[in-house]
This record gives structure tokens, sequence and C-alpha cells, in this order.
């Protein structure tokens, strides 16, 4: 349970509906384990009463008469009572309650109208237990709900800020499958085991406290409280099936995120897999996944739900003795029955205090799958004294910097001056450091050694935010989000105005398409831009970095993914977009770097040229090679 500590102050926020929740548990518990019984045993009696028990009462009547008249009515209410200490006292307490309603209603009336009351005490009784019952379970799932929402919520700003590293060989549909269903096992841990941890011992409690009067009163009724020793038996197979279960349970939650991940992963490239003709490889993986998961999930429920049949067994075991101790010992039905019921109060919590063992094991094999994202390090963070940025010219400087992937280097000792506005395009092999060097600038890494400045301040003294307030970014694939394609642009400035929209739109050259669509910047662009053609989510994509209008710029091979006559037109905008900006061009078609005023050469994470085209064209090397290659 320590493990889980941290999480039960999702609930401070919801405290009065969660305790609203306990007070209804300990009604229902107090009304179950003590209430229950002590119906049976004051109600039921009123109601029927067998031959036997009417014979001992007309007994210990007769014997009453002929002791008062031999001595006083005290002397012989107080023999009777050492003699026949239960029916006296019964019929001491029945005399009692008799006489107070014949009071009101009158001798005659007095036996129907105790029926009456007797009958309507059931289903008062019943009536408090299930309004009890419903409001425990109405509250605590409403607490329930904000907690999975707080946990989701928490899963989800954790991932936006972990490093990119942390998501490169990781599946998008087990992350998923991690905010999702293992946040509502975590959900489920805190809110419904944290109630039943206090309901169900309360309710043993009670019936506890029930079978120690009763057993105070009459020694016979003891041995039924032996019977309880019994518990430590069910004990030991519970904690069994338990470690079991977490094994299961763990199995099948990595199950059914490499599932969600076949799935995300199909449905996102659906056109390859028709044209490869893989429909029939990709139905198979996912069958044998769902397969898997079937054969872990059926263990669970298997160790899951044994332990509640074993201490059934054992407690039906434990009633059947004591049925033959009663029975020997001259117990009557109505004398047995409140404390057979008292006991069944005692072995079902302890049944539900099985189960939330099982869950909690359930539970913990989710806590492990969310908290490889909770305990994840960010890497990436805000200084805890951030510097507040001047009007941003953009001048970017490079000082000693180098950055690895894990044991992998990928940048190795870069210094360089990049002056405010200058436009500079990032050249040479694929694995040279050239996308790597561009992602140092909006902090998406942090070098291992050395710094980066902007306009002379060193960027980890800048908040993130304010830090990428100041770059653009177009990437080499435009990603574009569910909704309008007015919203997507207005992603680059969101307070921007329509007008506004409208005019980065035509800098981009999209408005005349945009205004050929059905609805214009109303039409909706679908999943990912799904709608759109290339050509035209990049545009989208530029209208976007002109409404953004920061002073540093990154195209990340912005025109890679398009077919030529796409990539000719969208040059001219992307040449509009970096005037007047520092910007970085990330390049494999040499065709984009021809606006650049210098060229950056890469290889194997080191910077080995540095001119203009004309320069690097005469007289390096590596780059007439990749030009000779482009050409060709």
């Amino acid at each position: 349970m320590k493990r889980f500590y941290p999480y039960f102050g999702y609930l401070v926020q919801v405290k009065s509906t969660y305790l609203a929740g306990i007070a209804a548990g300990l009604v229902f518990a107090i009304s179950s384990g003590f209430g229950m019984p002590l119906l049976v045993k004051t109600v039921f009696p009123v109601i029927f009463s067998s031959n036997a028990k009417v014979e001992e009462v007309e007994a210990v009547k007769e014997v009453r008469s002929v002791l008062v008249e031999q001595r006083s009515e005290e002397d012989a209410d107080a023999m009777l009572e050492k003699a026949f200490p239960a029916e006296a006292q019964e019929q001491k307490a029945t005399a009692e309650v008799r006489r107070w309603v014949a009071d009101r209603v009158g001798p005659e009336r007095a036996p129907k109208v105790l029926l009456i009351a007797a009958c309507a005490l059931i289903p008062l009784v019943a009536l408090i237990r299930g309004l009890a019952g419903f409001l425990n379970t109405y509250f605590i799932t409403a607490a329930g709900l904000h907690v999975l929402r707080e946990i989701q919520q928490s899963v989800f700003v954790k991932l936006q800020k972990l490093p990119l590293g942390f998501f490169s060989g990781r599946k998008t549909g087990d992350l998923i499958s991690r905010v999702i269903t293992d946040s509502n096992l975590l959900q489920g841990v805190v809110t419904t085991i944290s109630n039943d941890l206090i309901k169900q011992p309360l309710t043993l409690i009670a019936a506890l406290c029930y079978l120690g009067v009763e057993s105070w009163k009459s020694r016979e009724s003891f041995f039924l409280l032996i019977c309880l020793l019994s518990i430590p038996i069910a004990v030991l197979p519970v904690r069994k099936l338990g470690k079991r279960l977490m094994r299961k349970a763990a199995a099948m939650q990595r199950e059914a995120g490499d599932n969600s991940a076949v799935l995300a992963e199909t449905l996102g490239a659906t056109r390859e897999i028709r044209a490869f003709n893989l429909e029939d490889m990709m139905g198979r993986r996912f069958l044998d996944g769902i397969a898997r998961w079937t054969k872990f999930h059926l263990k669970v429920v298997k160790y899951r739900y044994m332990s509640p049949p074993l201490i059934e067994f054992i407690s039906a075991g434990v009633v059947a003795v004591g049925l033959g101790y009663a029975a020997s010992r001259g117990f009557t039905l109505e004398q047995f029955l409140p404390l057979v019921l008292a006991l069944y109060m005692c072995y079902d919590p302890m049944k539900k205090l099985g189960e939330i063992h099982n869950r909690l094991k359930q539970g913990e094999a989710s806590l492990d799958r969310l908290e490889v994202i909770l305990k994840a390090e960010e890497g990436v963070t805000d200084p805890a004294d951030p510097v507040t940025l001047p009007p941003v010219t953009g001048r970017v400087n490079f000082r000693g910097v180098s950055f690895s992937y894990g044991d992998n280097p990928a940048l190795n000792g870069i210094t360089i001056d990049v002056p405010a506005g200058q436009i500079v395009a990032l050249v040479g092999p694929s694995g040279a450091g050239k996308t790597t060097f561009a992602s140092m600038i909006p902090r998406f890494y942090d070098p291992t050694v050395g710094s980066i400045t902007l306009d002379g301040v060193d960027l980890k003294n800048l908040r993130l935010k304010d830090l990428r307030d100041h770059i653009t970014i177009v990437p080499q694939e435009a990603v574009l989000f569910a909704g309008t394609i007015g919203e997507n642009i207005r992603l680059g400035r969101m307070g921007a105005s329509e007008e506004e929209v409208i005019a980065a739109a035509r800098q981009a050259h999209a408005h005349d398409f945009i205004m050929n669509l059905p609805e214009g910047y109303d039409t909706q662009v679908g999943e990912r831009g799904a709608q759109l053609s290339g050509g035209q989510k990049q545009r989208i994509s530029i209208a976007r970095a002109f409404l953004k209008d920061a002073p540093v710029l990154i195209l990340d091979e912005a025109t890679a993914a398009l077919d030529s006559e796409s990539e000719s037109r969208i040059q001219e905008e992307l040449a509009d977009l970096a005037k007047g900006r520092t910007t970085f061009i990330v390049a494999h078609r040499f065709s984009t770097i021809r606006i650049a005023d210098r060229i950056l050469v890469f290889e194997n994470g080191k910077i080995v040229g540095d001119g203009t085209f004309q320069e690097l064209e005469a007289s390096h090397d590596l780059f007439r090679n990749l030009l000779a290659k482009q050409r060709h």
C-alpha cells in the first residue's frame, strides 16, 4: 500500500465528496454487521414463535406463579433470572414492550400493532442499508472520476515535458494504453479499494461486536467466536494467489499496450498497408496479440476470482461446525439464526478484503507501467531563476557544443556564430548531425558539453515558453491537428484576428485554394490534415509560421516530402518567409539552399565546411560529392 500513498493526495480536492461516501459506507457497515443480526434476533421471534418456544415461555410463567405464591414478586423474578437468564430476560423485555404498546393502542389491538411494527422494521432497516450503500457507491465514484482525471492529466502533462529521446523506441499505442487503461486501474485502487479498506473492516468489527455481546451473555455462543480463528487459514492462499496475479497482470498490460501499438500503426498507414498487400500480415499480428492478451487475461481472472470461493468454502465449513455444535447444545433456531448471520457478516468482509488484496496486486502492475512515465527525468526544464529576454534580434552562438544519444555521439565540439538575419543551410550525409544541431536551438535537447546563446543569453537561463515563442519551425511533414483550416493557422499566434490569419495565408499563397474549398477557412482538415494534399498542408504550415512572425526560423527539410512541382511552387514562399529572420535550413535537396547566405557542411558530428555555395563548390570535396549526387 505504501507505493499508492502519494496518489491518495488527489482526493484532497474532493475530500467532502469522498468523506460523504465514507460516512455512507460506515452506516452501511454498521447496519450490515450489527443491525442485521440484531434485527433477526429481535423481530423474528415476534413474528414467528415455535411450539418449543411457547412451551418454554409458558413453563417459566408457571414457575413464576408458584414462586410468587411462596415468595414476593421481587424474589421470584430474581430466582428466575438466575435459573433461566435468557428466557427471563426475554420475557421481561417482551412484557415491557407489550405493556408500552398496550398503554397507547389498547390491550386488544396491541398484538396486531406489535406484529405490524415488527414487520415494518425489516424494510426500514433494508432501506437504510440500501440507501447508505447507494450513496457510498455514488460519492466514491464521483471522487474516483476526479482522481482518474487528475492521474491522466499528470501523466499527459509529464509526457509533454519528457525529452524527445524518451519516445525513441517506444510504441505510441503502448503509451496510450498506459495513459488510459493503467490510469483506470490505479484510480480503482486509490478510491474504490481505499473505501473498502474502511467499510469492510468496520463491517467485520460491527459483526464481531454483536458476537462479543452475545458471547458475554451466553457461554455457549462463545464457541462461534472461536470459529473466527479460521481467518488466518484463508489469508495464506490469498497471499499466494496475489503474487501470481501481479505477474500475470503485468504481462496482460504489456500485451494490451502492444496491441494498441499495432492498431495505431495500422490506422496510421492504411495506404501503405493496401499498397503492399499487408492486410493479412497485420491481421495476424493483431490476432496473435489478442490471443496472448486473452491468455493472460484469463490467468488474471483465475487468480483474482479464485480466493472468494476458497474463503467461502472455509466459511461454509465453519458454519457447518457451528451448526452441529449449536444443535448439540440445544440452541433454538431463534437463538442460532442471528449468530450465524453475524458470523456470515464476518466472513463476507474477509472475502472482500481478499479481493482487495488481489486488486492491489493488479494495481501495482499498472503503477509500474505508469511510473515509467511519471518518474522519468524530464531532461530539459525551466531554470529556477529565468532571465527575461529583451527584444530578440536572432543572433545564435554555439560554443564547444557536444551531444550524444546515449553512447552514440551526434555532435562533437561545435563552435559557430550566426549573426541576426543570416540564412544558414545545413548539409551533409545522413546521420551527420544536421537535425540534431537544429534541434538544440529550441532546446529539444541540451548540450552534453558547451553552451548555446540567443542574443548573448544562454538558452538554459530562459523559460522554455519564452525561448520557443521566438522560434518558428516548418517541419518536413506538415502536422495539422483536427479542426478547421483557420484554427490550424491560428496555432502560430492564438490571439490573432481573422484578418491577420487571412493575411498570413496570403503570404503563404494559401488563400486562393482555401477560398475554393466549400467552407473556406472553416473547412475541417481531418485527422493530421487527411482532407488536404501534401502541398496544401505545407502551405498552411508556412502560413502558421508567417502568423507567428518569430525572429528565428528553422526549415527542417520543409520540401522533402513534396513532389518537384509542389516543391518549386513552395520555394518562393519559403524565401519570403526567411527574409529578415535568422534561418536554419536542414536540407537533403540542394535546390532549397540556394537562398542561403551561408552553408555549413556536417560530417560525423562536426562542421567540416563553412562558406557560400560558390565557395564550397569550388573548394570542398564532400560538398562537391553531395552536389554531384543531387544532379544525378
